[in-house]
């Protein structure tokens, strides 16, 4: 166990309806900063949170989870990758295609693990007058 998890569930348990924020809680995937290091990077080994205790925690309450590092890693691991192998190369879209592609998968695993896919319909967007007013009113 990495987080404090028996917190996050006894916080639950006091205060069920209550959501939670999972602040620094990017898995750090081990095959990416594999990958990183493999064409150039330079990444100490290093660990973030399992995706099972990212999971666990959203079953208690959890209702944002940051994955950006997660995200920059595939991203850069993937734009490393394409630069390695194709030194040649210097039109940006032959590297950022390929590193977009990896985010996407990487933030398409994340919203299916974590509960979410399928779920955009159901939000309402809202501009930023009527947000901005509804911060001024402490609605929010």
């Amino acid at each position: 166990e990495i987080l404090a998890m028996h917190v996050v569930e006894a916080i639950n348990k006091k205060l069920p309806n209550t959501h939670l924020v999972m602040h620094g809680s990017s898995s750090v995937p081990q095959e990416l900063q594999e990958l990183f290091n493999e064409f150039g990077g330079d990444i100490p080994q290093t660990y973030g949170v399992p995706v099972e205790e990212i999971e666990r925690g959203i079953r208690c309450g959890v209702r944002k989870v940051n994955i950006d590092t997660d995200c920059r890693l595939a991203m850069t691991a993937a734009f490393r990758r394409v630069a390695s192998e194709n030194l040649a190369e210097f039109d940006p879209r032959k590297f950022l295609i390929p590193a977009m592609d990896a985010m996407e998968a990487l933030v398409a695993d994340r919203f299916e693990r974590f509960g979410c896919a399928g779920n955009a319909s159901k939000i309402k967007p809202i501009g930023l007058s009527e947000m901005a007013a509804m911060y001024a009113s402490g609605k929010l």
